[in-house]
């Protein structure tokens, strides 16, 4: 029986031509004259993975780390898939910068930009009506709009758009503006329940692979509204969600998406002020949320209050059989009216919380509340809605417990954001050293974020738990 090398080297070229980049490697390790033939097809694959697997588009307000070697226009990039379809394979993570609109808006292209645009359609024209034509992820009623706007050379979002279905590796996506076209996350949409629905056409022909979305708008007001991502959180393959100056008072899932379906594992977002009603409805559709990071940071324009103790409602509504780290936490601003004065109530339902950060003045409860006096500590306002509001007078309150009674068993370390006083703080740490080793035995790290509060004898007491402590991560 002939063997592979036997054949002509021409033959054998067209071979490795047709072998998928990602398998190339794999092919040039199974034996030394294959690998010796394999020479010009290796360089290139290497090559095209140092300059592809960080593509850039639009234009952004600040430098990506690591700095990729050029920022194409999508237009250009499709041109290059067309004239070598392998470059498709290449790119693992997208960062969107601003996008022009259907009238183009660049008002700083030079003339060498446009006619280079020009030039691209201009040679592949049909081609591009052509991808627009056969993506299944694109309504048909809109395939006449979507090839006209594809040939605009000053319109981003629909090659955008087409890119999302030519690159089958995607892992990450950064969008670093608001888009102007709907299209975009029309499109992700329609590949989440695509990916869902193994009959569709069009299952796992698109976004199969992504893991993380990170949305952001710099230097700007208005944040991008939490309900941007909704049609990425939809995705089977999604695990993280990151935000930047991110707000919004409500987030929807969309028609057709099972509750409790999303296979988001991590979510953080920073700089930002949406509000515990948005984060309610984005974590209902979350299946078993790991991780959790927020840091507020001002309502800015159109963004919420700052609202710790219904944001950990939400997420012991819904999270509570799966969170591992809880992270909540203002940069600036206070509580808003409709939370202050009501306690988190205890943390106990978390029994798989491992690690926690929040800040101390959500364990206040009003003095003004005697009936709670006798309560045991932990079990205070555990649900602030169950509590008739009033609006003292005032403004004074006091600790609801110790946080001994408060934190979960499973806790190994704890970070408290000091904005009480010293003696308030010491009040919450109060027989946590007594009790360590009945209540919290996995506590091994505490830290606080406040020069040091504590008294000699507690802290040596803490010591002798075994309790290492900090403060802004200097050892005590």
């Amino acid at each position: 029986m002939p063997k592979l090398l036997d054949l002509p080297n021409e033959l054998l070229d067209r071979i490795i031509g047709s072998v998928r980049p990602p398998d190339l490697q794999a092919l040039a390790l199974t034996n030394k004259s294959i690998h010796g033939l394999m020479q010009n097809a290796l360089q290139r694959h290497l090559w095209c993975r140092r300059n592809y697997s960080l593509v850039r588009v639009g234009y952004h307000d600040r430098d990506p780390s690591p700095p990729p070697d050029e920022c194409y226009h999508a237009l250009l990039f499709l041109a290059k898939i067309l004239e070598d379809p392998n470059v498709a394979h290449y790119p693992t993570t997208l960062t969107v910068g601003g996008c022009g609109s259907e009238d183009g808006d660049y008002d700083d292209l030079d003339d060498e930009d446009v006619a280079q645009r020009q030039r691209a359609v201009a040679q592949h024209s049909d081609s591009l009506r052509d991808i627009v034509k056969s993506c299944h992820l694109l309504p048909p009623e809109r395939n006449d709009q979507s090839a006209n706007s594809i040939c605009n050379p000053l319109n981003e979002d629909a090659a955008l758009c087409m890119l999302l279905s030519l690159l089958p590796n995607l892992r990450e996506i950064e969008i670093d503006d608001l888009l102007h076209d709907r299209r975009f996350l029309d499109m992700v949409q329609r590949a989440a329940l695509a990916n869902w629905d193994s009959e569709s056409s069009s299952h796992k022909t698109a976004l199969n692979h992504l893991k993380e979305i990170y949305l952001l708008r710099n230097e700007n007001p208005y944040g991008m509204d939490i309900q941007y991502f909704a049609p990425f959180a939809m995705l089977p393959s999604i695990r993280r969600l990151r935000g930047f100056n991110i707000d919004g008072d409500t987030f929807a899932w969309p028609c057709g998406f099972s509750r409790q379906s999303s296979t988001l594992t991590h979510i953080e977002m920073v700089y930002s002020a949406a509000s515990a009603q948005a984060f309610d409805g984005l974590l209902k559709g979350v299946a078993a949320l790991k991780s959790f990071v927020y840091e507020y940071d001002g309502p800015g324009e159109l963004g919420s209050d700052y609202e710790p103790v219904g944001i950990i409602r939400a997420l012991r509504t819904h999270a509570a059989h799966s969170l591992e780290l809880m992270e909540v936490q203002g940069q600036s601003g206070a509580h808003s009216d409709e939370w202050e004065g009501k306690a988190v109530g205890s943390l106990r339902e978390f029994a798989r919380l491992r690690s926690i950060c929040l800040e101390d003045t959500i364990f206040q409860i009003p003095k003004s509340y005697n009936e709670f006096a006798s309560l045991e500590a932990g079990k205070t306002l555990r649900d602030p809605t169950d509590v008739e509001s009033e609006r003292l007078q005032d403004g004074e309150l006091r600790i609801m417990g110790s946080l001994v009674e408060i934190l979960p068993a499973s806790v190994q370390g704890f970070t408290l954001v000091q904005l009480m006083d010293d003696e308030d703080t010491r009040d919450l740490l109060e027989d946590m050293a007594e009790l360590k080793a009945e209540k919290l035995p996995k506590l091994k790290r505490l830290t606080v974020k406040c020069p040091n509060p504590f008294e000699d004898e507690m802290r040596d007491a803490l010591k002798a738990a075994g309790i290492k402590l900090y403060s802004w991560g200097t050892p005590l």
